[in-house]
């Protein structure tokens, strides 16, 4: 009997506690949390939290889709700081990240830098406020400072560092570490998810850029998993504008997660819609030469595609079996490869066989359930099959 009086009293006593810890002070709460001021730091507005979308531009394959960071600021200590991932610069260090050398961390940047640097190409940049609850804020907080502390340690990986994806894993980090110290149940909850995030990787990421020079030369770099449809719906937030319109639709803590309105910090001057020449004009008119070509007979065509397959050939074997990241099979393999390069003198031997099997690829590229190649590509690779085939359709028509 008195052991059950016992526990009643312990029950009794610690509910009692439990009750009553948000009638601690100020002041001994931040104790017991190891800081020496009252500034309540699990008020509302201690710290606000925003997603920040810049405008797209073209100069690089990583700025095309724009580029989304978290501003944190603190009014109590006047702090606005951007937290942003980003990787060491490609530009001269092609090598490095062909063998996944660059690295690649979480920095922060003053409000004067963060905008400076889109004020100069004339790029919009907008705030969404995240609506995240003081505790989880607080944290987010924490966890970003700690990322920048670590430096740029981190393998460079466009697929899971990207900027949009760690704005969702660093908010994920942080309510996990809330729920953990605080015993508390946040979590976001998401609406139905729209049909399009059936896609995979790569489509979502070909139709969310124009089509330009980075997209056509970035889309052979990646494969494997990036093909897949399978991959958890939330791992698919890799566009900005996605992130925002996900998110806007999604909740926490019975609050909308993400603003309507947006702020505009800086209002867009030049709006980026691809290169004035695009690849497909260009591969249009390759095809149109490789036609004409049949009856021209020139040799120097011939040779020119047969470089530019040789070299995506080359690329193709190299991500087969390079350590970075997204770079396992990729089905432009199949038609760009360094063997026709290297078997070139025996072409009549294996051209006709060949060109059948890239016809058949292709056919199957274009009524695959998921798009597994650009249309330049496609294109590309029909290109080559007339450069195949071009003497044996001379002798039919006796050019």
């Amino acid at each position: 009997m008195k052991k059950w009086l016992f526990i009643l009293l312990s029950l009794f006593v610690y509910m009692n506690v439990w009750a009553n810890k948000d009638s601690l002070s100020i002041a001994e709460r931040n104790t017991q949390e190891g800081v020496n001021d009252t500034i309540d730091r699990m008020a509302e507005d201690f710290v606000e939290a925003y997603v920040v979308i810049a405008d797209p531009a073209g100069e690089s394959m990583y700025s095309v889709f724009g580029h989304a960071c978290l501003r944190l600021t603190c009014p109590y200590y006047g702090l606005d700081c951007f937290y942003s991932y980003v990787s060491e610069d490609i530009e001269g260090k092609v090598f490095r990240f062909l063998v996944n050398d660059l690295k690649m961390g979480l920095v922060a940047l003053t409000y004067d830098e963060y905008i400076q640097e889109y004020k100069v190409d004339g790029r919009g940049v907008r705030a969404y406020k995240l609506n995240l609850p003081p505790e989880v804020e607080v944290e987010l907080c924490r966890i970003c400072d700690q990322h920048v502390a670590e430096g740029l340690c981190l393998e460079y990986d466009y697929m899971k560092r990207g900027c949009t994806i760690s704005i969702v894993h660093m908010i994920n980090e942080a309510i996990a570490a809330t729920n953990d110290k605080y015993s508390t149940q946040y979590g976001i909850k998401y609406p139905d998810w729209d049909e399009s995030f059936g896609r995979t990787l790569r489509e979502i990421c070909y139709d969310s850029a124009p089509h330009d020079w980075n997209m056509f030369l970035g889309m052979p770099l990646v494969g494997g998993n990036v093909d897949s449809p399978n991959v958890p719906k939330e791992e698919k937030l890799i566009i900005p504008r996605d992130l925002v319109n996900v998110w806007q639709k999604s909740t926490i803590g019975g609050k909308n997660l993400l603003a309507q309105d947006s702020i505009v910090l800086l209002p867009s001057e030049n709006l980026y819609e691809g290169n004035l020449i695009s690849p497909l004009v260009i591969i249009i008119l390759l095809l149109i030469l490789s036609i004409a070509n049949i009856f021209w007979g020139k040799p120097y065509f011939d040779w020119t595609i047969l470089a530019i397959q040789a070299v995506l050939g080359l690329l193709m074997v190299w991500l087969l079996i390079s350590p970075l990241p997204g770079s396992e099979w990729n089905w432009l393999i199949i038609p760009f490869n360094p063997l026709p390069a290297l078997c070139w003198k025996w072409r009549e031997k294996w051209a006709v066989p060949f060109a059948i099997v890239i016809v058949v690829w292709s056919i199957g590229m274009m009524f695959s359930p998921h798009r597994l190649v650009g249309t330049e590509h496609l294109l590309l690779a029909i290109i080559f099959v007339i450069v195949l085939v071009k003497p044996y359709i001379r002798k039919i028509f006796k050019v």
